[in-house]
């Protein structure tokens, strides 16, 4: 069988929820269908063993061990190249049948000026409308000019349906296929079960996971803390994530003298043994494509709140199998009431395990094999 050549393109294998989902597709895939290449603009990051360990082509820009000479390039890569000669310049050496921008912004604006004859797919992970940070970076200077590197695409493909609804009545794509991310449930629950976090079990306590940048809304739940605790001085509150907030967050949880409340744990490989022993799953984010750690809470049978935005909104059945707020405000009543009312908390656990069944990665991993 000849094996069809596929590239993914993402620009690091940091902590967040792309590069996630990206190693969960290529630890699944059939690989005497595909011989797959990775490639990243700079191989850092915490899962950078992980994605070394695949098997697959890792092909990394800054791959110098001259600083200056990776910091040369990194320039070049960003800020002097037009896109069309930085993709020539990247994929030097590097033949496809298919190439995939796995991640919104510079990796989708750089494979969008392959030739037109070029087989090519965008994933498209998070609600650009309600939260275009692909714009308040830099990386595109309009929605306009966004919207006309999606058209290039053969196929764009979003993480929910209202991500894929987005993508056609926003962007005017003519159409957008949805897949949902994968969960690998078994691994999820294998892991979920190492070691024994040491927790105060006469508190309730709170967990969240995610990068701590402004779309997560750590700040706002910060916040909140000091009106839920009147309400519930049992409250305690655990963040696991790592990212450019933490300095700000820290000193947010200082001024509102919360250190004995709220704790910033920092990234971790492996969330689940302590999601597991947890009380309550909250999201907090302003905006989330899919919210892969929603997903994640359920299998372990966390009880779930969130703010209402795309992707929670799918995964919780529009409030079927968790709690949705529109507000923070609501957000925080929503906390208290599940803290101080022991039969909702069982009730939304029950619910949170119903839902994860319908989370099955072999089913998705071959839609995307399909695809590719």
């Amino acid at each position: 069988m000849i094996r069809k050549k596929v590239v993914f393109f993402i620009e690091s294998f940091s902590g967040g929820g792309a590069e996630r989902v990206l190693l969960t597709v290529l630890r699944n895939l059939d690989m005497t269908k595909f011989e797959v290449t990775v490639l990243v603009i700079n191989d850092c990051g915490v899962y950078s063993c992980d994605f070394h360990e695949l098997g697959v082509r890792v092909v990394s820009v800054l791959s110098s061990s001259s600083a200056l000479l990776n910091k040369i390039k990194y320039k070049l890569v960003y800020n002097i190249l037009p896109p069309e000669l930085a993709v020539k310049w990247l994929l030097r050496g590097i033949e496809a049948d298919t190439y995939v921008s796995f991640i919104e912004g510079y990796c989708t604006k750089t494979f969008a000026r392959l030739p037109k004859e070029k087989r090519k797919i965008a994933w498209v992970h998070i609600d650009l409308d309600s939260f275009p940070w692909t714009i308040e970076k830099g990386i595109y200077r309009s929605k306009h000019e966004e919207i006309g590197d999606y058209q290039r695409y053969d196929e764009v493909i979003g993480v929910s349906q209202q991500v894929t609804d987005m993508l056609v009545d926003k962007y005017g794509l003519g159409s957008a296929l949805t897949i949902y991310n994968p969960i690998d449930e078994n691994r999820i629950k294998q892991l979920s079960t190492a070691g024994n976090p040491r927790l105060d079990h006469s508190a309730f306590n709170i967990v969240s996971v995610g990068r701590l940048t402004r779309q997560k809304g750590y700040d706002r739940l910060i916040g909140l803390m000091p009106r839920m605790l009147k309400s519930n001085p049992a409250l305690r509150l655990y963040i696991i994530g790592e990212g450019e907030e933490r300095q700000a967050l820290e000193y947010y949880i200082e001024q509102l003298n919360l250190q004995k409340y709220v704790k910033l744990l920092g990234f971790s490989d492996n969330p689940y043994a302590l999601m597991k022993n947890m009380d309550l799953f909250v999201c907090s984010s302003i905006a989330e494509g899919f919210s892969l750690v929603i997903a994640e809470a359920m299998i372990v049978g966390l009880p779930v709140v969130s703010m209402e935005c795309a992707g929670p909104n799918e995964l919780l059945g529009n409030g079927e199998y968790g709690i949705l707020c529109p507000t923070f405000d609501e957000l925080g009543e929503a906390i208290v009431k599940v803290s101080t009312d022991a039969a909702l908390m069982q009730s939304l656990r029950d619910k949170a395990l119903e839902r994860s069944r319908y989370f099955n990665t072999s089913s998705t991993v071959r839609q995307i094999e399909s695809i590719l």
